[in-house]
């Protein structure tokens, strides 16, 4: 990872002291650095939705069209476990003890199939950091078939990315599993990233990970079910690419939309302060939606956890006010769309992509 410099604007820097200031105030009476019973209720709640429908996958009396359904409950519930309680987790913020979080971020993820260490690391390490920066943010590293960023190699194909893209969003998890975990364990392009945890640590963890994985989602269904391997390893897949979308749908377009910014900074200077840059760089959807925030695990307000990434998730709905209204005073930007119109706004960006000149900013 190329490491960056942010820039050290005065007037940035005192408009996020104020919006730090006023958030302070907005939560001083509350639970705000670990999980409440807001919390704990949502999270339980789809471990309890996910693990019922698994349980019924192995009833005598199921047919097929049962079976599929619930399978893929089961694994959509289990992604929303992880928006619900793995985000949380991986930074500290469910629980006070961090040991205490490990855990639940190993089990949040558990029906996902990515490895949750190694999720975490880049999450917190590169994302967090360089949202949107090519060389520093592994979110935008280049891939075969999609040109996400005006600094990615414009080819051929790319014109035709807008109408392509979601049948290459349906193996996002699937490639996750079965590429990309083994490429950040096992590459030493990632060594950054896993400076100060232990090798040993890293691959005991990994594969004990994927043995639970692949246990619960394949090998169990396949002993005990009443059911043919064909069917259930079809289930298995198509169950992964449905919530593969879901996923996509809700996460994609709060960085890949028109109208982001992509930083290519001059040396090692980027241009904006680091909580500036996170406002050009995210975007929220249906942040004063409570439906939104209770599927999302708070994903959907982008901007307030990229700021405030100490403060648990089920404090958003009382910080985007804040935001909105001191980015307006200081004449900051701040994205905000429905549902709906950020994935149009990500289908324009890709479609501009596809073109071979894009001017940027």
């Amino acid at each position: 990872m190329k490491a960056k410099y942010f820039n050290k604007s005065e007037d940035e820097k005192l408009f996020f002291s104020v919006l730090k200031k006023r958030v302070q105030e907005k939560l001083q009476n509350k639970t705000i650095s670990y999980g409440d019973a807001r919390f704990w209720f949502k999270g339980l709640f789809w471990t309890l939705v996910c693990y019922l429908s698994y349980s019924l996958l192995f009833l005598d009396s199921i047919t097929k069209i049962d079976f599929w359904v619930l399978y893929v409950i089961f694994q959509l519930s289990g992604l929303l476990i992880g928006f619900s309680f793995g985000h949380d987790a991986s930074h500290n913020t469910a629980f006070q003890n961090k040991k205490a979080n490990s855990v639940l971020h190993f089990f949040s993820f558990l029906t996902v199939g990515i490895d949750s260490m190694l999720w975490g690391l880049r999450h917190i390490r590169s994302h967090h950091l360089y949202a949107n920066v090519e060389g520093s943010d592994i979110d935008i590293d280049k891939n075969p078939f999609l040109r996400l960023s005006p600094t990615h190699p414009w080819k051929p194909k790319h014109k035709y990315q807008a109408y392509y893209a979601p049948f290459v969003y349906m193996f996002t998890l699937l490639h996750s599993v079965f590429m990309s975990d083994w490429v950040y364990l096992f590459s030493e392009d990632y060594n950054w990233m896993k400076r100060g945890v232990p090798k040993a640590a890293l691959y005991f963890r990994f594969v004990l990970y994927k043995i639970f994985y692949f246990s619960l989602v394949l090998v169990l269904p396949l002993l005990y079910s009443d059911f043919s391997w064909t069917f259930v390893v079809l289930s298995y897949l198509t169950a992964s690419a449905f919530t593969s979308m879901v996923f996509i749908i809700m996460l994609v377009g709060t960085h890949f939309f028109d109208g982001a910014d992509y930083p290519q900074p001059e040396g090692e200077f980027l241009e904006h302060t680091w909580a500036v840059h996170q406002l050009y760089t995210s975007c929220d959807w249906d942040a004063d939606k409570g439906w939104a925030r209770f599927l999302s695990g708070g994903s959907n307000c982008h901007a307030a956890h990229h700021l405030f990434p100490n403060i648990c998730h089920t404090n958003y709905s009382e910080i985007n006010e804040i935001i909105k209204k001191t980015t307006k005073e200081y004449r900051q930007p701040y994205h905000h769309k429905t549902l709906f119109e950020m994935m149009f706004s990500h289908f324009v960006h890709l479609h501009k992509m596809g073109n071979p000149v894009v001017k940027t900013k």
